[in-house]
Order: C-alpha cells, then structure tokens, then sequence
C-alpha cells in the first residue's frame, strides 16, 4: 500500500475527493494555516498499482502538477473497504506510476565516492575469482557491484526525456566499467608479478576466462533479458536489488577478464573481452530501454526534448556524449556481425567434419572461438572438447578440423582437440 499526500484549494476540493470516493478510497484532511490557508491537505491510501491512474484522475480534476505530492511506503493500512480495494487493483497490471519510476530510479543512486569505491571492490573480487577458478567467489564481485543504479537510471532518463539523468548515468557507466578494468588489470598485474600464480599460466585457456573472450549471440540474449528483466523490477513491484546481480553478471566478470588480459598482455584476451563488455553494456541499456517503452512510459507533456538546451556548455556536453554513445554502439556492432558470422562458420566446419563417417562416435562437448583480432599476427585459437567412447584416438583431428574451417571461413586457425572418453556398460548391466 502507498500512502499519498496532495493540496487542494478550496476551490477544487470538491472535485478532487470525489476522484477519492469513485475509487472507494479512504482520506483525511488537514486544513492549512498561515501561508497554507484556503488549500487542504489531503492524505489518503491505495494500492501502488493505484497511484499511477489515480495521480491520473487527479489531474484531469483540477490538481496542479507541480503541487507538491508525495507517495511513501505504508506498512499497515486499515479502512472500512481496504480489502475491496485492494482485490480490486491486484488484478490490473503492477505498473507504478511514472513520477514514482523516476523517484525509485534516483533511490537506486549512490554518491559518487560510494559509487567509485564499491565499483573497485568488487573488480578486484572478480579478478581474484577468474584466476581462483572459483565461481562463488566471482558470483560474490556481482552482488557488490553497484553497476544496476546508472544502467537502469540511463533507461529512465532516455523514455523520460530527463537529459541530466540519462547523461549522467552514460558517464557513471563509462567510469565505473573503465575503473573496473583498471582496477582488475593493476590487481591481476600485483598477482602475476608477485609470483602469486604461475608465471606462465595460459589466462586464455581458463574457463571462466575463456567465456568472457569473444561476443556471441547468446551473449547478446543475457545482456537484453538482464536489461529488461531490471527494468521491469524497477517499474513493478519486483525486487531490484536481486535483478541487479543478472546485470552485474553480465559485466563484471568480463571487465575482471579484459583487465586480466592486458596485464598478462593478451591482446586476444583483452581485445576480445572489451569487445564482449561494451556488447553487453549496450545490450542491457537497449533490453532496460525496450522493457519501459513496452510498458508504455513516456515523457510528460512539460518535459523538454533532450536535445534542447540552455547554454553552449550543456551542448557540448549532452552532443559529445550521445555521439560518443552512438559511435560506440556502431563499432561494437560492426565488429560482433563479423565475428559473430565467423562463429558461426566455425560451428558449422566442425559440425560438417564430426560427421563423416570416419568420425562416427564423437560428440562436440564443448567449442570456443578466440576474438579474432586485426592486431595481432596470430591465427585465431578453436578449441574442441570433444566425447568419445571406445574407439581409435584420431591423432590428426585437429587438422582436418583446421582445414575445414580456413576452407569455409577464408582464415588460418589453430585448433586444439582435447578429448573426454567414457565408458557406456551394455543394456541389462
């Protein structure tokens, strides 16, 4: 239940509680005094679903928009029709009102300090987590990573038209992902030089690394449902703190293995994860974005375009931020359709091969394809985990694989095969 507060005139009194009774909702008044007299203070409670319509109503009926308002938690309501009114709203969609989106939204925000020292924190646990191939410890950076508040405040500022908001959340994202690869890449540079891990441990190859290396599809799926499930708690009743952790998940982790990358300098590793950090990031501000506009928010009819401004400063900054938005979003796009597209050869290369008959019997376990990167002079690494029962050990199988796929893609690669036997007892045992 909210409790919502509001002034009426005198003059509009009337019709604004009638709004109240249609509704069957219960109210008291307080009569203003000094600078307040003539205008009413009306308290009154109803569902959260009821704000947003009620708020609604009572604007068509007289109430100034800019009257001061306010929506609070109620823990405990009781009047004589409560139970009615709230069987009543439980079937109408759990939509919350726009004012109280953006409100919920700025709720979300820490101070910048806060901001800054959680974001480094929990860099520095996902870090730790990759090179411990621990995904406890790595599920743990993403319950302490602030990241939710400026994705899911840069989606209410862009269908709210609140300029500040949006811009605001763009640079809060941009420094705390950038702080966080910073952070992984000086805390990953400590662990390596300190001889705290092997000195030539191949980072590429460890498989909470090995995930975070190159963009996919599916990795395009996560991060537009994380974004739009967050979203969704957001303007719901949902719970967004724990929403949140789908979103860190899809970035922490990847930033933790892009700064890993560039302290072991791989570029393969750090390339490839950066590519697969931006991807994500954008995915989850287009799937929050999307989810809001699904839910049918819109800017209020004061609201100015985002693209008006006051003063020459404000240009600037608003037009160098979306732009470099805008340019990110497009390199990143071009660079996951081509990648993307030479997955996809790969799988079907592997696919083709496993097929023949000379191969009959094995099973693809699992495939990663390195980030083929124009930066380095290396051919791109596929590795092949392949199942295999009782049967010859295929030595050249990583060639014939190799051939396949530089004959469907045009590209030199390098494959590696490693092989998961098993053992299958007869029917009856």
């Amino acid at each position: 239940m909210r409790l919502l507060q509001f002034p009426a005139p005198d003059d509009q009194r009337d019709d604004l509680l009638g709004v109240l009774d249609d509704e069957d909702l219960a109210y008291t008044l307080s009569q203003g005094a000094d600078e307040q007299a003539g205008t009413t203070l009306v308290t009154t409670a109803m569902p959260a679903d009821a704000v947003e319509d009620v708020l609604d109503d009572l604007t068509e009926a007289g109430l100034d928009p800019d009257a001061f308002t306010a929506s609070v938690d109620a823990e405990f309501v009781h009047f004589d029709q409560a139970d009615e009114v709230q069987n009543r709203w439980s079937t109408t969609p759990n939509r919350i009102a726009p004012r109280t989106l953006r409100s919920k939204a700025k709720d979300l925000r820490l101070n910048s300090r806060s901001y800054v020292r959680m974001m480094v924190l929990s860099a520095i646990v996902a870090t730790a987590g990759l090179l411990l191939r621990s995904p406890a410890v790595v599920v743990g950076s993403m319950v302490i990573a602030p990241i939710v508040s400026p994705m899911l405040t840069a989606s209410v500022g862009a269908v709210r038209n609140d300029r500040d908001m949006l811009v605001h959340s763009l640079h809060l994202q941009a420094l705390g992902l950038g702080l966080a690869i910073a952070t992984a890449a000086s805390t990953a540079w400590l662990v390596r030089t300190g001889d705290v891990v092997a000195g030539g441990l191949a980072v590429e190859t460890m498989g909470l690394i090995s995930l975070r290396i190159s963009p996919s599809m599916l990795a395009v799926v996560v991060g537009l449902c994380a974004g739009a499930a967050g979203a969704f708690g957001l303007a719901t009743k949902g719970q967004v703190t724990i929403v949140g952790v789908m979103i860190a998940a899809a970035l922490i982790p990847t930033a933790a293995a892009a700064g890993i990358g560039l302290a072991w300098a791989d570029p393969v590793v750090a390339l490839g994860a950066t590519l697969l950090l931006v991807l994500s990031l954008v995915t989850v501000n287009v799937g929050a974005t999307a989810m809001l506009v699904y839910l049918d928010y819109r800017p209020d009819e004061v609201d100015d375009p985002i693209l008006s401004f006051e003063t020459a400063g404000q240009a600037l900054t608003v037009t160098a931020t979306l732009g470099l938005t805008l340019l990110a979003v497009v390199a990143v796009g071009v660079l996951f359709v081509q990648q993307s597209g030479f997955e996809r050869d790969v799988n079907r290369a592997v696919g083709d091969v496993l097929a023949e008959e000379a191969y009959d019997g094995l099973g693809v376990e699992a495939l990663t394809v390195e980030y083929r990167t124009p930066l380095s002079a290396d051919p791109p690494t596929v590795t092949v985990e392949i199942a295999r029962g009782q049967g010859p050990d295929h030595p050249a199988l990583a060639e014939r694989l190799s051939e396949a796929i530089a004959e469907r893609t045009g590209h030199d690669v390098r494959v590696q095969v490693t092989f998961v036997d098993y053992q299958r007892s007869p029917p009856g045992n």
